[in-house]
């Protein structure tokens, strides 16, 4: 039994229903992940999420997905974040912990202020989905959410931390699936 046999019904208990994936092939090359989709029985968000690239966690303290969950209108939006952070990963045989930034230096949303993300614990699910474990309990793969931020809540976090970005979030009842929430930097 694989060691990871547990992720697609720990992803489906608290993400939903595993709707599909997307193929490994792109236009020009072969990812060593696919996209998957999944939608909760109340059909208020999706959540896009990485299977495979824990294989390119070179280095890491255990090896990691990653998932955007966003509101069920910015599919598209979910799924290119996801993307194009997990092609940065693989391409630069890299490692993402909770805490890092990944940011671009102009908006990756097209129509909003998102230039990035901060890799973090998923807001609202609780710290039991951030953590795959085996059958016998010991942790076996992080799953890192990506939380959709401006580049003026970026350098926020870079001078003060993320602790200040957060207490921000709060003070302006942010939601954080949205794509198309005003910075609160």
């Amino acid at each position: 039994m694989n060691r990871f046999s547990g992720f697609p019904a720990h992803v489906e208990k608290y993400l939903g229903r595993i709707r599909g994936a997307d193929s490994q092939e792109t236009d020009s090359r072969e990812r060593g992940y696919h996209l998957v989709y999944c939608d909760p029985p109340h059909g208020a968000h999706i959540s896009v999420l990485t299977n495979g690239l824990r294989s390119h966690a070179a280095g890491a303290p255990l090896p990691h997905e990653l998932v955007c969950t966003l509101h069920s209108g910015q599919e598209l939006h979910a799924r290119h974040l996801t993307g194009v952070i997990a092609e940065l990963l693989e391409e630069s045989n890299s490692r993402v912990g909770p805490g890092a930034l990944i940011m671009n230096d102009r908006a990756l949303l097209p129509e909003t202020e998102i230039s990035g993300a901060l890799a973090a614990p998923h807001p609202y699910l609780g710290e039991d989905f951030d953590i795959l474990r085996d059958e016998t309990g010991e942790a076996v793969l992080r799953i890192i959410t990506l939380l959709p931020i401006s580049r003026g809540e970026a350098q926020l976090v870079a001078r003060y931390g993320s602790d200040v970005l957060y207490d921000r979030w709060e003070q302006h009842d942010s939601d954080l699936l949205d794509a198309f929430r005003p910075s609160v930097a």
